[in-house]
């Protein structure tokens, strides 16, 4: 087995937003990407953790989800907020970063 490269993994994640944004947040692009390599930046640590345990098998799909759903620096997005934008929009931005991350980092690790 091949040893992972979070680096990899990190900076796909950090153009992943931007392409995010731009998929739910026409207009606001500048303020979801900002949020959200804020939000990437916050949790980095426990990405790490996270993809190397899915590597070793130790989380699946499933958990990495629930552990994402639960991180606050995904609920803060503060720069959308103050932009304005109705919850349900900060919503679906929120839920694509959780779903990039998890398509990158289970993409990369082939799981």
């Amino acid at each position: 087995m091949t040893t992972m490269n979070f680096d990899q993994i990190y900076q796909s994640l950090q153009t992943g937003v931007e392409s995010v944004a731009k998929e739910s947040l026409d207009g606001y692009v500048n303020q979801a990407k900002k949020d959200g390599e804020q939000a990437l930046g916050t949790i980095k640590e426990n990405l790490q953790r996270w993809a190397i345990e899915v590597e070793s098998g130790a989380l699946n799909k499933e958990d990495l989800e629930f552990l994402l759903q639960g991180e606050e620096a995904l609920d803060e997005l503060v720069a959308l907020k103050e932009a304005g934008l109705a919850a349900v929009q900060i919503d679906k931005f929120r839920n694509g970063l959780i779903n990039m991350i998890i398509g990158t980092i289970t993409g990369i690790v082939k799981v």
